[in-house]
């Protein structure tokens, strides 16, 4: 309604005032409206299209947020009727209107501080499914590829997965997250060493170990000294040892045929390099590689043992 309202005050204004131009005709200054008029403005700056434009652009938005409340009456309606896909017109339009008061009221006793607190909170919660979108869309091009045969689903994986320390009880998968913290610099050593040689392990050592020490020592310099910059340069020397990191991890899936790619390499180290580190130490010198699947072929029980098993059960 604020929306409505601003419009028609904008309409009522000389069209000469709207979006004013510079010499060239080039640029149109918005800086001074406010938040409310800077869309109308910008509208008005296409010339003698501007009007046309104010009321098309106010249509769709109207539209889009019918279609969206309505959208979500829909889906809270099915929810109330215990997943009923075809739920009553009335209960639907009951929950519409309830939305459409709620809405009115939060806007009706905070005013515009309601309005930014609401997009706010839209916007914390929304970045997490950001998060999960990405994992999604991983996930289904691995099934895509999967179903493509252009990844075996029963080869070879990391001994220890990713959410393992969030789905499993294994205090000594924690205990070594936690070692991992500090000694990944020496696990990196212990890769390169095995999967190249003792002059590329040290250098590998020297450099990540340098990397981590260094990124935290600034790190806690930020907080404790008052020198700006320091921030950005500590977060250089950690996405140094990401890489370092993620280049080993990228070596140990090649040399086990274990599936992925670079990218999801960088990312996993950026976020969990300790759950990285664990894995690529279980993989090469502890349980080895285990199936990315289960396999779904049934045992093959030899004509033999079959006959035995017969004559054992016939005997009982």
């Amino acid at each position: 309604s604020s929306g409505i309202n601003e419009f028609l005050g904008v309409l009522r204004n000389s069209r000469g005032r709207l979006g004013k131009k510079s010499y060239n005709n080039l640029e149109t200054r918005l800086s001074c409206y406010n938040a409310d008029e800077m869309w109308f403005a910008m509208m008005f700056s296409f010339g003698d299209l501007g009007f046309f434009l104010s009321i098309f652009s106010m249509i769709a938005i109207i539209l889009y947020f019918v279609t969206s409340s309505d959208s979500g009456s829909l889906i809270i309606d099915i929810i109330s009727a215990n997943g009923d896909q075809e739920p009553p017109v009335l209960q639907r339009l009951f929950w519409a209107i309830m939305e459409g008061a709620t809405a009115t009221a939060l806007l009706a006793a905070g005013g515009t501080d309601s309005l930014k607190a609401l997009q706010t909170a839209s916007v914390i919660t929304g970045l997490p499914y950001t998060i999960l979108l990405c994992f999604m869309c991983i996930s289904l091009w691995r099934a895509l590829a999967m179903e493509c045969n252009d990844i075996d689903p029963y080869g070879p994986d990391f001994a220890a997965g990713l959410l393992d320390p969030f789905t499993e009880l294994r205090p000594d998968l924690w205990a070594g997250i936690l070692r991992e913290i500090f000694l990944t610099p020496y696990t990196l050593y212990r890769v390169a060493k095995e999967l190249d040689s003792k002059c590329t392990a040290v250098m590998v050592f020297l450099v990540s170990g340098i990397s981590l020490f260094t990124f935290v020592i600034l790190l806690i310099a930020e907080y404790c000294i008052e020198m700006t910059g320091l921030l950005a340069l500590s977060l250089v020397f950690y996405l140094f040892f990401v890489c370092m990191v993620a280049a080993n991890r990228v070596a140990v899936r090649l040399n086990k045929g274990i599936n992925g790619n670079p990218v999801e390499d960088f990312f996993v180290c950026l976020f969990a390099y300790p759950v990285a580190s664990v894995q690529m130490r279980e993989t090469l010198f502890g349980k080895g590689t285990v199936q990315l699947m289960p396999s779904l072929i049934p045992e093959v029980i030899p004509e033999e043992e079959e006959e035995e098993e017969d004559e054992r059960m016939s005997k009982v």
